[in-house]
């Protein structure tokens, strides 16, 4: 029996379909359907081997179907938000908001929106109220996919983060590209600094990233797809493919992101 994954990160824009820009780089992605319900996503879900989820909220008027939807199956359905660092305290206060209402246990901070390395002093304030509410940042590293400066996504930004930071739960996302070795070092160098590895089709996936999964990067490394960027099935089909150690799959499909998100994700 295929062993049942978490996605460790899912975009809420599969509520308003369309290519996001990234038309060039992931065939149909601009054909994804909408996904009206909770019962539906988790359906689709549930037909790739996937028994849950951590949805990010990608615009103001996604929270309710999303905070409804974590409230009606907690553990399959974690919230994560954007947060923008330039608008201040203002977004400090809508980050304490989200928590409260709609259950967000984690901050999605992309760095080529604000063109802005992650040690830049604006992050700090959203690091400090990540530890004091407990919960994760997740971080994009390597090559942006819409056409935007890469060069703050380099992983090696997050070494100096992780340093001052050393009891955040540090979830880089994307893979690293083309900056892998960065991103493993990084990995191997902190405690709590991990991978969701999405939004690159696993088939790509260099030889050092993929044996990094299998041997010292085993506990940290997380399946992820950043639908609709990857489709769910080729997401897990590939995953199939790579031939991960029986004893390393558990760990990486769906162990470490519930250590990563602090949270018990149901699968069944």
């Amino acid at each position: 029996m295929k062993e049942r994954a978490v996605d460790s990160l899912v975009n809420s824009s599969f509520l308003n379909p369309g290519d996001g820009g990234l038309g060039y780089l992931f065939k149909n992605i601009a054909d994804r359907p909408r996904i009206d319900s909770a019962e539906a996503l988790l359906e689709q879900l549930d037909a790739a081997g996937i028994g849950a989820c951590v949805i990010s909220i990608m615009e103001p008027e996604h929270a309710d179907w999303v905070g409804r939807a974590h409230a009606q199956y907690p553990k399959k359905i974690l919230p994560a938000m954007i947060v923008n660092p330039l608008n201040g305290f203002k977004e400090i206060e809508k980050v304490v908001a989200y928590h409260g209402e709609y259950g967000v246990r984690c901050l999605r901070i992309p760095p080529f929106r604000y063109t802005l390395p992650p040690t830049d002093r604006v992050y700090w304030p959203f690091y400090v109220k990540a530890l004091e509410l407990d919960i994760a940042v997740s971080m994009n590293t390597g090559m942006p996919g819409p056409r935007k400066p890469g060069h703050v996504q380099n992983p090696v930004h997050y070494d100096e983060v992780a340093f001052h930071f050393q009891e955040l739960r540090l979830i880089m996302t994307h893979c690293g590209q083309p900056w892998v070795d960065e991103a493993i070092s990084t990995i191997a160098h902190w405690d709590h600094v991990y991978m969701s590895c999405c939004a690159v089709a696993p088939k790509y996936w260099p030889d050092n990233f993929v044996q990094f999964i299998n041997t010292r990067g085993r506990e940290k490394m997380m399946f992820g797809t950043e639908y609709p960027t990857i489709d769910w099935d080729r997401g897990r089909a590939e995953v199939e493919a790579l031939g991960l150690r029986e004893n390393v799959l558990p760990l990486f499909l769906r162990e470490n992101a519930c250590r990563a998100y602090d949270h018990e994700f149901d699968v069944g």
